[in-house]
């Protein structure tokens, strides 16, 4: 026989199960909403700061050693670490990732591939030095960062398509390292 104690136990357990979903339905369309926001502003943020630096990308291998700039870019560059922090979710933390190593690269030609040897050059700004680290920071590559291509499958890769097929360019060049059969 069922009692009165059983039945609000029942309805309980299932008034506590609706509002637990009423709750998942609301917030997980919010956690997406607001990282796919902040993913966003934090790609923004990268953005501004090459497009301050560079002047728009027509100043750079360096750019103009303008005070400014550098310190704005700087400035653009830890809002990006600070929007990025936020970031729930482990897609738009990838995509954040990815971002992130397209910018490094975008930065890395414009102040590190043709290396800046002359003191004069930051002292014509003059420029901030807090900036200068935190722009030469972001260029680098990370300590921890590891390297896809160093986990790389390369037989995988020629199990997967013909790509030595009609490029004996690249066949030649291949056969000259070990691991591609060659004798180094």
């Amino acid at each position: 026989m069922i009692t009165a104690d059983k039945i609000a136990i029942v309805a309980a357990a299932v008034a506590f199960g609706a509002a637990l979903v009423s709750v998942l339905a609301i917030y997980v369309p919010w956690r997406n909403t607001h990282d796919s926001e902040v993913f966003r502003e934090a790609i923004a943020s990268l953005e501004r700061a090459y497009r301050t630096l560079t002047q728009d990308g027509t100043s750079i291998n360096p750019p103009a050693p303008d005070r400014l700039n550098w310190l704005t870019a700087a400035r653009h560059i830890q809002a990006y670490k600070s929007l990025r922090s936020e970031l729930k979710t482990k897609l738009y933390k990838r995509l954040c990732r990815e971002n992130e190593e397209h910018w490094r690269h975008q930065f890395y030609t414009a102040i590190l591939r043709n290396r800046i040897h002359q003191i004069s050059y930051f002292e014509m700004g003059p420029l901030e030095p807090r900036s200068t680290v935190v722009i030469f920071a972001f260029a680098a590559w990370p300590r921890d960062r590891i390297d896809s291509i160093d986990a790389l499958d390369v037989e995988e890769l020629f199990g997967e398509s013909e790509l030595l097929k009609g490029n004996t360019g690249l066949r030649g060049y291949l056969e000259r390292f070990p691991e591609f059969g060659g004798e180094g």
